[in-house]
């Protein structure tokens, strides 16, 4: 593994605004690095990758070194989950459980639009479901997704407490 940009260095390198959460170019590196210019692109995950001397770093884990003078010692989550805003208000160093927690996007598999949420046949209803590390809860049966979605929010806020709505 190639070795991590210095504190030092990467401050010689590069500008952040910390209420944007945008890097700009101090100093020229190479022919897409212009001084002045915001640095990196949007990677097809929709995170900002740049790139500093052939390796590739993820701009929401260089502002949290750029700031705190260390390197993150777990995920950096964004907490309005816009994987666009690194503004440092809105990184948090957490778990993967707490990353996971923070998110309410269905998986791809989720036929139901919504996180927490499946049809069931049977009864014609959505159930709404939530996992603890104590388990799988039950939360009830109801007409529509939406509402199935609105409890498990509603739990989600009780169950997982470093979620933010």
């Amino acid at each position: 593994m190639k070795e991590r940009v210095s504190h030092d260095r990467l401050l010689e390198l590069l500008d952040y605004n910390c209420d944007t959460g945008v890097f700009t170019w101090r100093v020229k590196t190479g022919s897409r690095s212009i001084v002045g210019e915001p640095a990196g692109w949007i990677h097809h995950s929709g995170y900002t990758n740049i790139k500093i001397y052939r390796k590739i770093y993820m701009a929401h884990r260089l502002a949290w070194f750029y700031i705190t003078k260390s390197w993150p010692e777990n995920q950096i989550d964004h907490i309005d989950r816009n994987k666009a805003n690194n503004s440092i208000s809105n990184l948090r160093d957490v778990t993967n459980q707490v990353n996971t927690h923070n998110n309410i996007l269905p998986r791809v598999t989720n036929i139901s639009g919504f996180t927490g949420v499946s049809f069931v046949l049977p009864n014609n209803k959505y159930r709404s479901r939530i996992c603890t590390s104590g388990g799988q809860f039950h939360l009830g049966y109801f007409d529509t997704p939406e509402e199935a979605h609105q409890a498990y929010l509603s739990a989600k806020t009780i169950h997982h407490p470093s979620f933010t709505m």
